[in-house]
């Protein structure tokens, strides 16, 4: 197993996250954890999917959305209950070490998502408005502080995709991590105010796939849509230092009750001639 963090490089990598509240790990997995990652977000969209469709009730789990030229995965959040291998990731030191190293303390897991922005066919049964794959600009605090829980978070973005700008890949504002910067509600969730930031201080993270992105809960970010026919996928882990207290599994503990009935009953229930009405391809956004 590869280091989290090199003796030479410790100093280095918390200083460029002190100062601009992130830091870029390039290929810190190989090619075969990488594929075994999109074997895992294969199986997750399709189980979300084909549970919604089977059940006729949309889980909760699931950000779809209708764009202009067909449908778009979002997001799909929580999801670690539903692959033992994305579950042993969020422990992996090589993420563990560096956060560590940042926070002082032991982290601790307190949320997780998948990214996908992934072209799909569309499906009539998913009644949303049309709308786009992007993020609005953000920081995490601005959702955390009303849960009450610490700035001191850190979240780890594993690049499942290469990540480019022509695949709407993650655009960083430098710096902002340090004051909390005001946010208003939006449709898509909250954003910072037009006038607060300048799109032209945005730095795109354009990296391959098997590398991770470090990023201060406070720091400003955004993503624009994915223009290409393939997805643009992000496991997106977020841990607490363990002196905050926070308890285990708050924050998404209850979707998950809520959620793993339907696809249980989905998986035991269906008949064995159903005919699956949804494949995971990424390329094909045909009508379904």
């Amino acid at each position: 197993m590869r280091q989290a963090i090199a003796s030479t490089n410790e100093d280095s990598i918390r200083a460029k996250f002190d100062d601009d509240g992130y830091v870029v790990l390039p290929t810190v997995f190989n090619d075969d954890e990488i594929a075994v990652m999109q074997q895992e977000a294969d199986f997750i969209l399709d189980l979300i999917i084909n549970s919604s469709l089977f059940h006729e009730r949309q889980s909760r789990r699931l950000d779809i959305r209708r764009n202009k030229t067909g449908m778009v995965v979002r997001k799909i959040q929580p999801i670690i209950d539903l692959s033992l291998s994305l579950s042993r990731v969020s422990r992996d030191e090589r993420l563990i070490g560096v956060m560590r190293t940042l926070m002082h303390d032991e982290p601790v897991l307190m949320e997780e998502k998948l990214n996908y922005k992934q072209p799909v066919p569309v499906m009539k049964f998913f009644q949303v408005p049309e709308d786009d794959d992007r993020f609005p600009i953000h920081n995490d605090y601005a959702y955390y502080l009303f849960n009450g829980y610490p700035d001191s978070i850190i979240s780890s973005a594993i690049t499942i995709d290469d990540c480019h700008a022509g695949n709407g890949t993650i655009l960083v504002f430098p710096g902002t991590h340090r004051s909390h910067t005001q946010h208003e509600r939006v449709r898509n969730g909250l954003e910072v105010r037009a006038e607060t930031v300048e799109m032209a201080n945005a730095v795109p993270l354009e990296v391959p796939a098997g590398s991770v992105v470090l990023f201060h809960s406070m720091l400003l970010h955004t993503s624009l849509p994915n223009d290409s026919d393939g997805p643009r996928r992000m496991m997106i882990y977020s841990h607490y230092p363990k002196a905050a207290n926070m308890g285990i599994d708050i924050r998404n503990g209850p979707m998950r009750l809520v959620e793993s009935p339907w696809e249980w009953g989905y998986l035991r229930d269906r008949p064995s001639d159903w005919q699956v009405p949804f494949k995971v391809d990424t390329a094909d956004k045909t009508t379904a």
